[in-house]
Formats: structure tokens, C-alpha cells, sequence
């Protein structure tokens, strides 16, 4: 069970979640024709290398520094510097596939992830709640985003993106990194950051 629970916790790492959008957007939407075969090339570079790449590495140099006790951030009052260092990666990111791309839709809803990050970032100085919950918030509202962009189904894609958010706060739970309430915090936190803009587009359109 316990290593069912850390490979739950790899797999549905918050910095894996731009990927997730990314493919769900490209894999329910023609946003593949807007570009070149580099040009696609291009920004699922940028995905990787500012949202996991990066992120990944950095971590490795203070777990290396000795600047964190390990790889997992389980002390609470160490995962401060790394979101920051996360969230302004995420921010040269977003400003890149606006100007490079003009992905005004995506770069909308990244703006707001990121803002998100920064709350939890805030309430970590005096709570440990949950980013992986948070990413999942941020993931179920992706879902809904696209669905009132592109007339996805949203029914089949929340109902999976909520047994998996499920499945990563129960993870997160069993392996005493955070209790229930963290947890529920963490993804109401991403959750209702990122339906703002899908709410603004609902009342635009």
C-alpha cells in the first residue's frame, strides 16, 4: 500500500500538471495546426523544461546544498523558496508562450495557476497545506475551462480528474504528509483560482 501511494504522489506531482493541461489540450482542441511541426516542438519544449525540468533540477541543487533535508519537502518551513523559485519559473514560461506563440487562452489560465501558487505559498509560512491537492484543484479547473472553450465533454473528464484528485488526497493522507483538512484545503485552493477564469469567459461569451 505504502508504495502504491508514493507512486500516486510521483505520477500526480504538482510539477507535472502543465504537462497534464498541455496534452489535454492538445489532445481535445486543434491547437496543433496553429503552429509548425518545430513550432509544436517548441512549446511542448518550454512546458517541459520551465514546469519540470527546471523545477526538478533546482530542488536537486538545495537537496545537494543542503538546503532541504529531502527530495520530498516534507519539512514545511523548506518548500517556501522552492515555490518561489517555481513560481517565477512558471511566470518566464507564461510570458514566453504569450509573446512566441500568442497562446492567449492557455497563458489566461496559467496566470492564474500561478496565482494560486503564490497563495499557497503565502498560507505554507504557517500551514502545511497541500500542493499536490492544489495541483489537482488546478487540473479539475482545466477541465472545465476547456469545456467551455472548446465544447468538450466536461462530465467524462472532471468525473476523472476528481477520482484521481481523490485518489492523491487519500495518497497524500495515508502517507501522513498532510492531514484531511490540508488536503481539501489545497485543492479548493486550485480549484476555485482556476475557475475565475473560467467564469470570466463564461459571462464574456
Amino acid at each position: 500500500m505504502e508504495n502504491l501511494t508514493k507512486t500516486v504522489s510521483v505520477i500526480f506531482h504538482p510539477i507535472f500538471i502543465p504537462l497534464y493541461c498541455t496534452i489535454m489540450l492538445y489532445t481535445n482542441t486543434n491547437v496543433s495546426t496553429l503552429y509548425s511541426v518545430w513550432g509544436n516542438i517548441a512549446f511542448w519544449g518550454l512546458i517541459v523544461i520551465f514546469s519540470v525540468i527546471l523545477p526538478s533540477l533546482l530542488i536537486w541543487i538545495r537537496y545537494k546544498q543542503g538546503k532541504i533535508s529531502n527530495l520530498q519537502l516534507t519539512e514545511r518551513g523548506e518548500r517556501t523558496a522552492v515555490y518561489l523559485q517555481t513560481i517565477t519559473l512558471l511566470m518566464i514560461c507564461a510570458y514566453l508562450l504569450f509573446m512566441v506563440f500568442k497562446a492567449y487562452t492557455f497563458v489566461f489560465f496559467f496566470v492564474f495557476a500561478i496565482f494560486s501558487l503564490s497563495f499557497m505559498t503565502i498560507v505554507n509560512m504557517w500551514w502545511k497545506i497541500s500542493i499536490h491537492s492544489c495541483g489537482m484543484g488546478i487540473l479539475s479547473g482545466f477541465v472545465i475551462f476547456l469545456s467551455l472553450l472548446y465544447d468538450i465533454p466536461v462530465i467524462w473528464w472532471l468525473s476523472i480528474t476528481i477520482i484521481l484528485s481523490g485518489l492523491v488526497m487519500t495518497s497524500r493522507c495515508l502517507l501522513q504528509a498532510h492531514t484531511m483538512g490540508q488536503t481539501v484545503a489545497g485543492f479548493f485552493t486550485g480549484l476555485g483560482f482556476t475557475m475565475l477564469p473560467s467564469l470570466i469567459f463564461f459571462v464574456v461569451i
